[in-house]
């Protein structure tokens, strides 16, 4: 893909000369999470907006969804129920927001914010942080691409920070393999309870994944 041109990057927002240094301190942050299937938001939004939530509470998180050729189409209903989430768009309106600039609800934004890239395509992150004037960090599992367009990157290896940019290897921090965190969050009474069985039955998951070729492997 094409890299975008510097007047394509977002303005930093910059605040106005009367607000003093305390009252941006503790001004609400907007918290824009991009994600697309159903593996990223189970198994990455999940525990991030359980850590963020135990972080702070001045902020409120939103959850702008794209559109993926592996997607449930339950994404949106399974995201609405994590109660750390304030509010969430489905992929259908994700190209139009990208156009216009708005919400199909027509959402408010506070003026400082941070988008989060939590799975599909990285670009997205820095097309949305556009849009709205934010920060951006992304979550890098086996890639971190844009490196020149991307505020901060949280990567799940340090061989990822290695391959990056001399210039840009400040912006990286490990921070490991979310997937792994999710075992730590769903606890065995958390499970029986949402399929209404007694807490010492026992169980059986079946986890074919999001891709049909997967399955018709072999």
């Amino acid at each position: 893909p094409t890299a975008p041109t510097a007047a394509d990057l977002p303005a930093q927002p910059t605040a106005p000369e009367s607000v003093n240094a305390e009252s941006v301190k503790t001004a609400p942050v907007d918290i824009v999470i991009i994600s697309n299937g159903p593996g990223e938001v189970a198994t990455w939004v999940k525990p991030v907006v359980r850590a963020l939530q135990q972080k702070s509470q001045n902020h409120r998180i939103s959850v702008i969804l794209f559109p993926c050729p592996h997607a449930s189409g339950q994404e949106h209903t399974t995201l609405a129920a994590y109660p750390e989430i304030a509010r969430v768009q489905s992929a259908s309106h994700f190209f139009n927001f990208l156009l216009t600039g708005k919400t199909a609800d027509s959402w408010d934004w506070h003026p400082q914010g941070v988008v989060v890239f939590l799975g599909g395509d990285q670009l997205y992150t820095v097309l949305v942080a556009k849009r709205l004037g934010y920060r951006t960090v992304t979550y890098a599992e086996w890639d971190a691409r844009w490196p020149s367009w991307i505020d901060r990157f949280g990567v799940m290896q340090a061989d990822l920070t290695d391959k990056a940019p001399v210039q840009h290897q400040p912006k990286f921090s490990v921070v490991g393999d979310l997937m792994a965190d999710v075992q730590a969050i769903a606890s065995r009474t958390e499970i029986t309870h949402h399929l209404s069985c007694p807490p010492n039955a026992e169980l059986l998951g079946f986890l074919p994944g999001s891709t049909p070729a997967k399955l018709e492997m072999g």
